[in-house]
């Protein structure tokens, strides 16, 4: 007769805002205590525990965020991380066969800046003419 065979299923691997939700309430910490721990804004806590990193200001930093919030509670990074390479948007597009998403801009003030900073130095300019201008007219009516 054949040989048995057994399978075992595949280790389940939660997501890790389920992951760190869970440690932090264990400890009896709020959100607002591991911001200020982490020196984070009290938002950051709670999208990462929801597990919406596309609405972190950098998600591409998700993974760091995760990291550090892992380490602070005293859970295994490894293993938190590896719930998060499972459940991050990117490898949930791939495996579905989609593209991932483009990320939106960060910020969208870099002509602004670039204009308001030209606009600053046409001023300045302009001032050090009519000084040298005035300088060299008084210097010249022997004044």
């Amino acid at each position: 007769m054949g040989s048995k065979e057994t399978l075992e299923p595949a280790p389940v691997v939660l997501a890790p805002g389920a992951l760190l939700q869970a440690a932090r309430q264990a400890r009896g910490w709020t959100p607002a205590e591991v911001a200020d721990r982490l020196h984070w804004l009290p938002e950051v806590v709670g999208l990462l525990e929801r597990d919406a990193y596309d609405r972190l200001r950098r998600p591409a930093f998700a993974r760091g965020y995760i990291g550090a919030y892992a380490r602070l509670l005293g859970l295994n990074e490894t293993d938190v991380l590896a719930g998060f390479d499972l459940h991050s948007p990117d490898t949930v597009a791939r495996s579905a066969g989609q593209c991932p998403r483009r990320l939106r801009p960060l910020q969208r003030t870099g002509v602004g800046i670039v204009i308001g900073l030209a606009v600053l130095a046409l001023l300045i300019l302009g001032l050090w003419w009519t000084q040298v201008g005035h300088a060299a007219t008084h210097h010249l009516s022997g004044g």
